[in-house]
């Protein structure tokens, strides 16, 4: 058997990363929030989802994309919505 690289629970890189590195998801989510607020903030993402059918579907592809897979719930359940795109894709809301 090939004698693997790292050794489990010794760090690669035991001093870290050095102070003062930028971080590429904070770079990135910068990024995205500005050009967010450039395209119009949250009115003009509304504005362009409600543009047409296709706009509302990418929308909502996005939206599962960017929740948390898996989410722990207490307590009892009261409203559990769901969204059927069918054949229009139009997202409409069902209960």
């Amino acid at each position: 058997m090939a004698k693997k690289p790292f050794q489990p629970g010794i760090s690669a890189n035991p001093r870290g990363r050095r102070k003062g590195s930028v971080n590429k998801f904070t770079t990135l989510k910068a990024a995205f929030l500005n050009v967010f607020e450039r395209a119009g903030g949250e009115d003009g993402l509304l504005e362009w989802v409600n543009a047409s059918n296709h706009n509302k579907a990418a929308f909502y592809q996005w939206i599962t994309k960017m929740l948390p897979v898996d989410v722990k719930q207490s307590g009892e359940v009261s409203h559990v919505l769901s969204f059927d795109f069918g054949e229009n894709g139009n997202g409409k809301e069902n209960e």
